[in-house]
């Protein structure tokens, strides 16, 4: 397996929690407008490049550290993609999220 082989792997196993995600905030928050439209590939783009900034950026560090620091950079992904999902109208989908978590 070459290198850019390997690098594609890891950046779409990195990208796959948010797509997972985006995928669940679809079925589960339908009334977007055509802000998704625009907001998805925005979203899917950006959390690519962070994504590919972090592989090249996190090349020399001992496992541990990248263990942590991916964990950090994929829950940083989620949060973004949480964050820029658009809504037409009502509360964002945030507030709805910490409403039903908080009770």
């Amino acid at each position: 397996m070459g290198l850019t082989s390997k690098v594609l792997l890891k950046a779409l196993l990195a990208l796959s929690p948010s797509i997972l995600l985006l995928l669940i905030l679809i079925d589960q928050f339908p009334h977007t407008g055509l802000g998704r439209i625009v907001a998805l590939p925005i979203i899917i783009i950006m959390n690519l490049l962070l994504i590919v900034l972090s592989l090249v950026m996190l090349g020399r560090l001992q496992l541990r550290y990248k263990v942590v620091l991916w964990v950090f950079i994929i829950m940083v992904t989620l949060c973004f993609a949480l964050l820029m999902y658009p809504q037409e109208y009502g509360p964002s989908v945030a507030e709805v999220l910490w409403d039903r978590i908080s009770g």
